[in-house]
């Protein structure tokens, strides 16, 4: 069982949620594991819409993500004294990395969908995370695609 289980969110797939969340849960370790919740927000990732964004906007978005995220995990009924949340600025594949080792994560769980032609020449986020990370990584694949 894993202790120490990072977990990124993509807000947009909440029908996913449950299967993810089902996933961590099923390898958490029941007496001392905590689970963190990740949103990347890639706005600044993506030259097209950082120009929109000024630092008050920036900060406005991610509340809501932060304010999102708390309701995602109160809704799933995860566990509140072993889950922590956090939101990180940039590409999502480096930062799910980065956030992995600042906290020594053992365990990723993340959704994928089913791989296109484009993976084929640029790759998946999850795939980018299975290749680097440090720690195990359990990918779910989303029921709708």
């Amino acid at each position: 069982m894993f202790k120490n289980i990072l977990v990124p969110l993509h807000l947009d797939y909440t029908d996913n949620h449950e299967k993810l969340f089902a996933g961590a849960l099923e390898i958490l370790d029941r007496d001392e594991g905590k689970l963190s919740l990740l949103y990347v927000n890639e706005n600044k990732a993506h030259g097209s819409v950082y120009p929109i964004f000024d630092e008050e906007n920036e900060k406005h978005y991610n509340h809501s993500a932060f304010v999102e995220l708390k309701r995602i995990a109160k809704k799933h009924s995860l566990p509140e004294d072993k889950i922590s949340f956090n939101i990180r600025d940039g590409s999502a594949h480096r930062e799910i990395l980065e956030e992995a080792r600042r906290i020594k994560s053992d365990a990723i769980v993340m959704m994928a969908t089913k791989p296109g032609l484009s993976s084929y020449f640029i790759s998946s986020t999850p795939e980018r995370v299975v290749r680097h990370a440090a720690c195990s990584v359990f990918v779910i694949r989303l029921t709708e695609y």
